[in-house]
């Protein structure tokens, strides 16, 4: 049932995206306002995901999404009344984006804590590639529909049926009976000292460490390569808008299939599968820049895709295998402050590349970076002790 909801709503989120954006240039003309449109919705990711990771360790996970949930309702609903009327105007577009931004901060953490309440621990695994799985479905769905209804009876209606698939997912929440009953804790302590334990588990667990330094790694220098897919097509491979397209359904259609084979993989080694996965992405990076005609740049989108969601799904399962549940929502809320915090960071810093020494020598250096993070990262090849438990099944220790 979470899942099935999960999906719905995602759908709607990616229905939205789309149809934003359309909105946004239409309002605009300007690409520059896509690119703040997009910063305001991702900056709040910094500010707030930290303190949404102390409300997941201090109070019900299952009432805090059904909180945050209810308030993603409102800003699809305004934003679609707007552009019904006819009044919408692009500060009240950067002010719903922001205010959902936050939001999402809060409700991310929770939603990434929550996962280990539903399923028995043996389970987690596959229930986070299953999340992965409805993650990219909805990105291939989403989008699609909002092309459809766009053209048919307007952007309105996509701001609009966001607004309603909410309801799958509050639905979802309010039909299923967590494990256990959450963390309705009494501990006063302050929002600043909880926050400096789940630091201070990172300072002992040197595994979960080298986990969350990879992941820094791929959001600023690895996955940022698909914001410049736009130049690659234009610049590199001569092909329209349709051959971006297929470019970007290549890169969809292998994290599809990633997510899926993860969610039906017996488990394995995590360790060795993050790093050949990570040397599959940045060689297929590498390879990317290089290639000059657009059926084997498909070819390589389409293996990045499988390899992107293979490595961060298996960094989520082998940090939620050892983290203490006490410290799950803490610990989660960094993993999702270095992966989505730092995603505009990392397109900053592409695109500044990109600028000084082209395209194709910035993607091929982020592809060579991420080889390098998992070929010497400490962690995981199993030398410190929290890289061993790694592979372990049964409950983790405690700080």
């Amino acid at each position: 049932m979470y899942w099935a909801g999960h999906l719905v709503s995602l759908s709607g989120t990616w229905m939205q995206a789309a149809a934003q954006g359309w909105l946004v240039l239409r309002i605009t003309d300007s690409p520059l306002y896509l690119g703040i449109v997009s910063a305001a919705g991702s900056l709040p990711l910094l500010f707030f995901t930290l303190f949404g990771g102390v409300l997941a360790d201090r109070f019900q996970k299952r009432s805090l999404l059904l909180l945050t949930q209810g308030l993603s309702v409102l800003p699809a609903a305004v934003l679609g009344a707007l552009t019904w009327l006819g009044v919408v105007d692009i500060w009240q577009i950067l002010t719903l984006v922001t205010l959902l931004g936050i939001v999402n901060s809060l409700d991310i953490p929770v939603r990434q804590s929550f996962i280990i309440d539903l399923v028995e621990p043996a389970s987690l695994p596959h229930a986070i590639a299953l999340n992965a799985a409805a993650f990219n479905a909805a990105r291939m769905i989403g989008p699609a529909i909002a092309g459809f209804i766009i053209g048919w009876v307007g952007l309105h209606v996509c701001f609009f049926l966001n607004s309603l698939s909410f309801g799958a997912s509050l639905l979802a929440l309010y039909l299923v009976r967590p494990r256990g009953n959450g963390n309705a804790g009494t501990d006063e302590t302050g929002v600043f000292e909880r926050m400096k334990e789940g630091f201070a588990y990172l300072r002992q667990d040197r595994g979960v460490l080298a986990l969350m330094i990879l992941v820094s790694v791929f959001s600023l220098f690895g996955l940022p390569y698909a914001t410049l897919l736009p130049v690659f097509a234009r610049d590199i491979l001569h092909v329209d808008s349709q051959g971006y397209g297929l470019m970007m359904s290549c890169v969809g259609f292998g994290a599809l299939l990633g997510a899926v084979w993860l969610a039906f993989r017996v488990s394995g080694t995590t360790n060795r599968v993050i790093r050949l996965a990570g040397l599959i992405f940045g060689g297929g990076m590498v390879a990317f820049s290089r290639s000059p005609i657009l059926p084997l740049s498909m070819l390589l989108l389409f293996f990045t895709g499988i390899s992107a969601v293979v490595v961060i799904s298996s960094i989520n399962v082998g940090i939620q295998k050892n983290v203490p549940d006490h410290l799950r929502g803490r610990v989660m809320s960094i993993y999702t402050t270095l992966f989505l915090g730092m995603f505009p960071i990392g397109s900053l810093i592409m695109g500044g590349l990109s600028q000084a020494f082209g395209v194709q020598v910035a993607v091929g250096l982020g592809g060579i970076l991420c080889m390098v993070s998992v070929a010497v990262m400490p962690g995981l090849g199993g030398a410190s002790h929290a890289g061993a438990r790694l592979e372990g099944a049964g409950s983790p220790p405690a700080v």
